[in-house]
């Protein structure tokens, strides 16, 4: 049983306190090196010896990140907690507000491409051992890529949590795939009750085609016996919609979608001034009980060879104490990185503009995540002056 004072609980917490006492970064290394084999032996008590590795790896990077977070580290020992990657760089919809409508696509550097498995290998490689979840959605519709199931499934093996999000609104689409490949959450993006009223947002959408897999992917899931993935109807309400907020919950509750969520959306009043939000209370609605447990079990396969040598590996790190600074920071450059389907890493999902500041670095190189701008965009919240770096004028 979990409890504050079960020996998981306590050990992490001994550990916590032994890296905020730390003072140099060697002696962060020399913490986390001492604590892998104690961790891992109390994790076995109740899981077989490589899922015991796995999460050792997992749990020590998130409290030598939320150590470098503290401290206002530039340089990092840690890896990035959660990825969100783009398996499509493309979309069929022309959504006002989007990388991909006919306004915004002359403003931003979005090129089409389509994510090969290899990239996305190479960045689990990197950094799959160390992550507890990735996203397969930023500005691309996922299922445009009829590999993402594979994707998912490669992502699973290093006990990853996966989710994405669609409009649904494709020709191609294989609910069975997506099922097995163990995706724990798809978000279904639906605007509207009728056609009408869900293309005024969700422009070039097909609602019927939308709905009809819905279907697909529910009846999949129970022919497959499967919870999940979890399925949440998203609404973005809209002064043109939210008569429809209704009629669209019965729908969802009908088709069998696990839960029905009410979201107010960003102004994008810049790109159509027609479209304006909602004066509406955010909320969501539990339409289904069956995954009141949403724990996908460990595949039958892990890569085995990865969270071994995640495992082994010892922590080295150069002589010095980093400055600590206290003031604001940003959360995404400790604990996240995006890439696209063209292997561009960025620190947060801000779309790039023109002058391609928000490119930190490319998939393939040694270790994006402590790439030269990296570095400087979390020097720039300690004061350092990094006029050239893109956080340093985020709108955000």
């Amino acid at each position: 049983e979990w409890s504050p004072f079960s020996p998981l609980e306590r050990r992490l917490r001994g550990i916590a306190e032994e890296l905020a006492g730390a003072r140099r970064v060697r002696d962060l290394a020399a913490v986390i090196n001492r604590a892998k084999p104690d961790l891992a032996r109390v994790l076995a008590s109740r899981f077989a010896p490589l899922e015991a590795k796995a999460l050792t790896v997992k749990l020590l990077n998130i409290l030598l990140a939320r150590r470098h977070f503290d401290n206002r580290d530039s340089r990092l020992l840690s890896q990035p907690i959660g990825l969100i990657v783009d398996p499509s760089n493309t979309c069929q919809l022309a959504c006002p507000g989007c990388v991909h409508s006919d306004s915004a696509a002359p403003l931003l550097v979005w090129p089409n491409a389509t994510l090969a498995e290899s990239a996305f290998a190479g960045l689990l490689k990197q950094y799959g051992t160390a992550a507890v979840g990735v996203y397969l959605s930023d500005y691309g519709e996922p299922l445009l890529n009829l590999r993402t199931p594979a994707l998912i499934r490669m992502a699973k093996r290093r006990l990853i949590t996966a989710g994405l999000s669609t409009s649904l609104s494709v020709r191609r689409f294989d609910a069975e795939a997506y099922v097995e490949s163990g995706l724990d959450f798809m978000i279904l993006s639906i605007d509207g009750a009728t056609q009408s009223v869900y293309q005024r947002f969700r422009r070039n959408g097909d609602l019927s085609r939308v709905l009809g897999n819905v279907e697909r992917l529910v009846a999949a899931k129970r022919q497959l016996g499967s919870a999940t993935p979890v399925l949440s109807w998203n609404f973005l309400a809209f002064e043109h919609n939210r008569h429809e907020i209704g009629k669209a919950e019965r729908m969802a509750r009908e088709l069998g979608v696990d839960r029905f969520r009410v979201v107010r959306p960003f102004d994008i009043g810049w790109d159509d001034p027609s479209i304006r939000a909602a004066n509406v209370r955010p909320r969501v609605k539990r339409l289904t009980w069956k995954f009141a447990d949403n724990w996908n079990p460990f595949p039958r396969e892990l890569a085995a060879d990865e969270i071994e040598s995640a495992f082994d590996a010892r922590f080295e790190a150069e002589e010095g104490t980093p400055p600590t600074s206290p003031g604001h920071t940003c959360h995404w450059l400790y604990k996240n990185l995006i890439m696209d389907a063209a292997g561009r890493i960025m620190p947060c999902c801000g779309a790039p503009g023109h002058d391609g500041g928000l490119v930190f670095a490319r998939a393939g190189e040694v270790d994006p995540f402590n790439s030269p701008l990296y570095r400087e965009a979390r020097r720039h919240f300690t004061g350092a002056p990094a006029p050239d770096v893109h956080c340093s004028r985020c709108v955000w």
